[in-house]
């Protein structure tokens, strides 16, 4: 009899076990009537995480969608959406929180605002630091233009020059990786004390050894943190340790450029008004902002006032270092590509750069063209659009996760609390029906689109995302890459030596495969 109500009780627990993790997530789940991507991904996450683990995410995803519509499961508890209107509109505009996926981009053990999940203390974080990065601001500051002169004309062109001088090919990549971490680190810092990596070549590749080799990892603290720290206190590690070496590097450099910062702030408090290219103008309005009343924000309060304040502000300036070296980069490194391959477009965009007054030209260094005229230039504000389309330097899914409110998204089922959802770039860019040949690099479809057309292509247009959440680097990165290329095809035409491996990665963010470019610069 015992015996009886032992057996009994083990099949009442499998038949338990069987309901809860196959019969009820494939058939019974609100999620059940969703098409998925992969039987097993019903009742199994197992599917996506290899996905992701091989990195092949982008491309899977993007292929289910073509398959099964706009709404694809992709795991017992997650979904992918490809849709605007009760997609986009739905989970990035409507206050769907964000997962754990993000604590992986904290710095130095402290939030920032990229990795703060909960909305509330997310929008008082960002109303510290939305004026600086405002367009009105960027396109008036007289920082930024100042900084941008110095790095085209002290840094960037000259060494264009001398190579082209020389007759010599130039790997462009790392090259636009320096360009990128001088202007965001100048804006951030000052530019008496940005990273200068155009010049400083060393510490250029010592830094993107360090940032290139930790991302191969990142899957390990984004997917499955718990597990990924508790094998680690065993003495299992999933993550290598040279990647927590590489952090501590990465680490300690932007740490220094905080202090730099900050002395250069308490230096001009003491001897009088600093000039506008060594103002740390991001990094002095999140420190003021900390300082400057006695009643604390929301915002406020969580980056503190403690001993760890130094960190918690470094924190949010790392996090603005690599996604405004990384995005930047990339897309210049695919529109020199592309530029490269289409030497009558590059006339035709030198002959409308050619009308900013002042010129950009090598030698005339005084003076910048202003922001607003460089941003009024139709091709090239198409050019940098059509690179952004198509070669999207962040194509991957963009995870939420839904509220505890049941919530349909694109005419699904109600769907519980809880449910990862997302959206990525690479197959919102890749809509037939917004962009006919979506696979070809066409600025001109910028150009032709009459206005509700227009309007329709930007609905879909999601390099910086959309919502409250949307990038708060984009107007910065729109006026650096539209200086950058204008100041190069003002003076130089380039063409290609060697691109193999200009394929990009499949992945959260996504560079060439081979990591280079090697192009040639030859004087216009």
């Amino acid at each position: 009899m015992p015996s009886s109500l032992l057996s009994i009780s083990l099949l009442g627990v499998v038949a338990l076990l069987v309901y809860k993790f196959l019969i009820y997530p494939t058939f019974v789940s609100p999620l059940s009537e969703i098409p998925a991507a992969k039987f097993t991904a019903s009742w199994s996450p197992l599917w996506i995480f290899w996905i992701r683990y091989t990195h092949v995410e982008v491309q899977t995803i993007h292929k289910a969608h073509l398959k099964f519509g706009p709404v694809v499961r992709l795991g017992p508890n997650e979904v992918s959406l490809n849709c605007v209107d009760g997609g986009l509109r739905t989970v990035y505009a409507g206050g769907f929180e964000k997962p754990y996926f993000y604590d992986q981009f904290q710095n130095y053990g402290f939030p920032n605002m990229f990795s703060t999940k909960e909305s509330k203390p997310h929008a008082a974080r960002k109303r510290l630091l939305s004026n600086v990065y405002s367009k009105s601001f960027i396109q008036s500051s007289q920082e930024v233009q100042e900084l941008t002169r110095l790095i085209l004309h002290q840094r960037l062109l000259p060494a264009l020059d001398s190579v082209a001088a020389k007759d010599l090919s130039l790997e462009t990549l790392k090259l636009n990786y320096a360009v990128t971490m001088d202007f965001v680190s100048s804006y951030l810092f000052g530019f008496s004390i940005n990273a200068n990596f155009i010049h400083d070549v060393e510490m250029r590749n010592t830094f993107l050894s360090w940032h290139f080799g930790r991302s191969k990892h990142s899957i390990w603290h984004g997917e499955i943190p718990r597990l990924t720290q508790s094998l680690q206190r065993i003495g299992v590690h999933l993550v290598p340790r040279w990647v927590d070496a590489a952090n501590e590097g990465i680490h300690a450099y932007v740490l220094r450029l905080c202090r730099g910062a900050e002395q250069s702030i308490k230096a001009a408090s003491d001897y009088g008004e600093q000039a506008p290219e060594t103002r740390p103008v991001v990094y002095s309005q999140l420190s003021d902002s900390l300082k400057r009343s006695p009643v604390k924000t929301e915002a406020q309060k969580d980056l503190g006032s403690s001993e760890d304040d130094e960190l918690r502000v470094a924190s949010e300036m790392l996090d603005h270092i690599i996604a405004g070296m990384d995005t930047s980069a990339i897309t210049l490194t695919y529109l020199l590509w592309e530029m490269s391959r289409n030497p009558d477009l590059q006339a035709a965009l030198r002959k409308e750069v050619s009308m900013l007054s002042p010129s950009l030209a090598i030698g005339n260094d005084s003076e910048l063209p202003s922001a607003r005229s460089v941003d009024a230039l139709p091709l090239l504000h198409a050019v940098v659009m059509e690179t952004l389309r198509l070669h999207c330097p962040i194509p991957g899914s963009q995870p939420r996760q839904t509220p505890s409110k049941p919530t349909s998204i694109a005419r699904s089922p109600p769907l519980p609390g809880g449910v990862r959802v997302s959206a990525q770039a690479y197959s919102l860019h890749r809509n037939e029906r917004v962009f006919p040949d979506a696979e070809a690099w066409i600025p001109q479809r910028w150009l032709d689109a009459d206005p509700e057309k227009k309007d329709e292509m930007m609905r879909w247009f999601w390099a910086f995302g959309s919502g409250g959440r949307m990038c708060i680097g984009n107007n910065f990165a729109m006026q650096e890459l539209k200086y950058v290329t204008a100041a190069v095809y003002t003076n130089f035409t380039t063409t290609i030596i060697d691109d193999t491996g200009i394929e990009q990665e499949d992945g959260y963010t996504a560079g060439p495969k081979g990591n280079q470019l090697t192009l040639k610069f030859a004087r216009a």
